[in-house]
C-alpha cells in the first residue's frame, strides 16, 4: 500500500494531554540540571544546514528531467546528503514568517499568485543593497523560486514534512532551525517576508550599530524581544514545527541574524530572555523528553550577553543542549573553541559552524569570460571586496572563493576545529556554492564523508587560511581577523592557527603562502612555523595553493610568494607563524594560506 503524500495533518499527535499541562511539567523541570545522559549527542556529528529554499534553488540538479517540481527533487537531495556522511539535517522553515504552508501562521506565499512580479518585487525592493539592475535579476529569481513552491503545494505535498519523511527514509536525523531574527529585508516593514508584527515601531530595534556617531543599519532592525507580543510569536512559530512535524531537534539561529535587545540591555531584561528560553525548553519537552535543543551563535558571549542573551546561564540551568559557534559569512579559521569549552564548560556539546566563505580575499578565474552575475547578486551586501577598486587594466573576472568548492579547505576547516576539541561540525550556506551557478564550480557533496574524523583527515591534503578583515557591521560579533597587517622594516608580527598534525609517511609538504600587496616582499622576508629558524628562501607565484572551482589565481594588486618548511613541524591545537620583514620598505601582508600538498616529483 503506498505511503500517504506527506502532509502536516500526517504529523498531527493523537492521545496528547493538554498542551499547558505538558508545559506546566516540562518548566518545572527546566530550571533542573540537564538529565540527558552524556552520549545522547554522539550520533549527531555532521550536520548539514538548510535555508527556507534550500531545496528548491537548483532544480535542474534535484530534477533535471523538468516538469512540475515536486517530491523527488526532496527525496534525491535528502539522498545526496545521506551518501555524503550527514547524519543530521537541520531544515530552516522561516524569515519572520514561515515559508511553509500552515493554515494557522502567517505564510510569505499566502498572497501569491503564478508570475506574480508586482508581489515579488515587492519582496526584491525591501534589499536595500541591491542596485536597480540587481533588483530586476532578483525579481526574476523569486519569480522562478516561487512558482517552485507553487508546483510542490498543489501537488498537496507540505515540503517540510516531505523533508523529515526523506531523511527518515535514509537514516538521518531530521532537526528544525529557526531564524530568530531574519533581518535581509528589515528595511521594508511591509515586506511579505516580515510579520504583521514589524509593522509597529514599538516591535522593531532602532537598527543602532556600534560607534560614536549612533549610525543605523537595516540588518539590525529585527524583531525586539523586550516586547512580550514578540517572544509569544516567535514562541508559537516553533510550537506548530516541534508539535506538528516529525522532528526530533530544535535550533535557534542567532546568527541570522544576532540582534535581540537594545544593547547593552540590562539585567531585568536579560533575566527575561533566559526565562523566555526556558519556555522553549518546556514547549520541546513536553513533545519528547530527550528533544534536543540548542543555539547557532556567534563566539563572542559579551556580545551575547549585550543583546540579552547569557549563554553561559543558559547552560549553567540546562536550557540548552548544544551551541554551534560561527561567524556570520566568512568561515572561522581562528574560532578558539578550546577557550569557549573553559568557558562553559563539558555539559554542553559544542559544533564548529562552518560558513561558505574562506575569507576576502578576492581572486582571479582565468576560465571565466564574464563576471558571475548571480554571485554578485547572492553576496550583495555580504560581500566586502565590491568596495575595492581594481587596478587599471586588471583582469575583471575576480571573485570570492567558496568553502564548499574546495574539498581541501574543507578537510583543513574541520581539522582545525576538531583538534580544539569540537563534537561535530555543522555546515552552513554549503550549498550556495551551487545555487550562484558559476561555471565550474560545484559543491564538494562527498568531501563531507568522515570529514568529523580527525584520525581519517591525517594524511590528507589540506588547505588553510586565515580570516581577513571587512568594513561590514558583522566585524563587530565575528572573531577578530589577524589580516590584513603592515610590517615595518626590521619588524615582525606573529599570527597563529588551529591545524592537525600529520603522520610522518604522509609523503606531504607543508607551504606558507604569504600574499602581500605589490610590490611585495622578496628574500629579504623571512617565515618562521612554531619557533623554526626563518625561512627567506621562497618563490614566488600567481597560483592558489588549490583551486576553488574556477578560481586558481591571485589578482594583479597582489603577489604571492611561497616558502616550503617541514610538516614534522605542525603540532595538533594552536600552531604560531612569524613574518619577519628585514626589507628597507614596508610590506602589506594582504592574506597567509598553509597547504598540505602531495610531493610532487623535482
Amino acid at each position: 500500500m503506498p505511503e500517504p503524500t506527506p502532509t502536516r495533518r500526517t504529523f498531527l499527535q493523537a492521545g496528547l494531554a493538554s498542551g499547558a499541562t505538558l508545559a506546566l511539567s516540562a518548566l518545572t523541570r527546566a530550571g533542573a540540571p540537564p538529565t540527558r545522559p552524556p552520549s545522547a549527542m554522539t550520533s549527531h556529528r555532521n550536520l548539514f544546514n538548510g535555508d527556507c529554499n534550500f531545496l528548491f534553488y537548483n532544480p535542474e540538479l534535484w530534477q533535471p528531467e523538468g516538469g512540475a517540481y515536486g517530491l523527488r527533487a526532496i527525496q534525491r537531495y535528502v539522498d545526496l546528503l545521506a551518501a555524503s556522511g550527514v547524519d543530521t539535517l537541520l531544515v530552516n522553515p522561516n524569515t519572520q514568517v514561515v515559508w511553509y504552508p500552515s493554515k494557522q501562521l502567517e505564510y510569505v506565499l499566502a498572497g501569491y499568485r503564478r508570475g506574480d512580479r508586482a508581489y515579488v518585487r515587492s519582496i526584491a525592493a525591501g534589499n536595500a543593497t541591491l542596485s536597480a539592475a540587481q533588483t530586476e535579476q532578483y525579481v526574476d529569481h523569486l519569480l522562478r523560486l516561487f512558482d517552485l513552491y507553487l508546483d510542490v503545494a498543489e501537488s498537496g505535498v507540505d515540503w517540510l514534512a516531505a523533508c523529515a519523511v526523506a531523511c527518515r527514509a535514509t537514516g538521518i536525523s531530521p532537526w528544525l532551525s529557526y531564524r530568530m531574527n531574519a533581518t535581509h529585508f528589515s528595511g521594508a516593514p511591509e515586506s511579505p517576508v516580515n510579520c504583521r508584527l514589524f509593522r509597529d515601531p514599538r516591535n522593531r530595534l532602532s537598527g543602532r550599530i556600534p560607534g560614536p556617531a549612533g549610525t543605523t543599519h537595516a540588518g539590525w532592525m529585527g524583531l525586539n524581544y523586550g516586547q512580550p507580543a514578540v517572544r509569544d510569536y516567535m514562541l508559537g512559530m516553533m510550537r506548530e514545527g516541534v508539535e506538528a512535524y516529525d522532528y526530533e531537534g530544535l535550533e535557534m539561529d542567532w546568527l541570522r541574524h544576532p540582534v535581540c535587545l537594545e544593547a547593552p540591555a540590562g539585567q531585568r531584561q536579560i533575566d527575561e530572555m533566559t526565562e523566555w528560553f526556558a519556555a522553549v525548553r518546556a514547549m520541546a519537552r513536553a513533545r519528547r523528553p530527550d528533544f534536543p535543543v540548542g543555539l547557532r551563535a556567534p563566539a563572542s558571549l559579551g556580545y551575547l550577553r549585550a543583546i540579552g542573551i547569557d549563554v553561559k546561564e543558559l547552560v549553567r540551568r540546562g536550557l540548552i543542549d548544544f551551541i554551534t559557534f560561527s561567524n556570520f559569512w566568512q568561515t572561522a579559521w581562528e574560532m578558539p573553541l578550546d577557550e569557549l569549552r573553559r568557558e562553559l564548560g563539558p555539559e554542553v556539546v559544542i559544533y564548529g559552524g562552518m560558513e561558505d566563505a574562506p575569507n576576502w580575499l578576492e581572486t582571479h578565474a582565468p576560465s571565466l569570460t564574464e563576471r558571475p552575475k548571480y554571485q554578485e547578486l547572492q553576496l550583495a551586501g555580504d560581500n566586502a571586496y565590491q568596495a575595492a577598486r581594481p587596478a587599471d587594466g586588471a583582469k575583471r573576472i575576480r571573485g570570492t572563493r567558496y568553502l564548499s568548492a574546495s574539498a581541501e579547505m574543507l578537510r583543513a576547516n574541520a581539522a582545525g576545529k576538531l583538534v580544539l576539541g569540537a563534537d561535530g561540525l555543522a555546515q552552513f550556506n554549503f550549498f550556495v556554492t551551487d545555487q550562484v551557478r558559476v561555471p565550474g564550480q560545484r559543491c564538494a557533496y562527498a568531501a563531507l564523508r568522515q570529514l568529523c574524523d580527525l584520525h581519517s583527515l591525517r594524511g590528507q591534503e589540506k588547505h588553510y587560511a586565515l580570516n581577513t578583515a571587512s568594513p561590514q557591521p558583522t566585524k563587530i560579533w565575528d572573531v577578530p581577523e589577524q589580516l590584513p597587517v603592515k610590517i615595518l622594516p626590521g619588524h615582525r608580527r606573529e599570527l597563529r592557527l588551529p591545524m592537525c598534525a600529520e603522520p610522518a609517511d604522509a609523503n606531504l609538504e607543508l607551504v606558507v603562502q604569504v600574499v602581500s600587496s605589490r610590490p611585495g616582499p622578496n628574500d629579504l622576508c623571512g617565515v618562521s612555523f612554531n619557533g623554526s629558524w626563518p625561512l627567506f628562501q621562497s618563490q614566488e607565484t600567481e597560483a592558489l595553493l588549490f583551486s576553488a572551482g574556477p578560481y586558481s589565481r591571485h589578482v594583479e594588486e597582489n603577489v604571492a610568494r611561497n616558502y616550503v618548511l617541514a610538516v614534522s613541524s605542525i603540532r595538533d591545537g594552536w600552531n604560531e607563524i612569524s613574518l619577519s620583514n628585514e626589507s628597507p620598505k614596508e610590506v602589506n601582508v594582504v592574506a597567509v594560506e598553509l597547504g598540505l600538498r602531495k610531493r610532487r616529483p623535482s
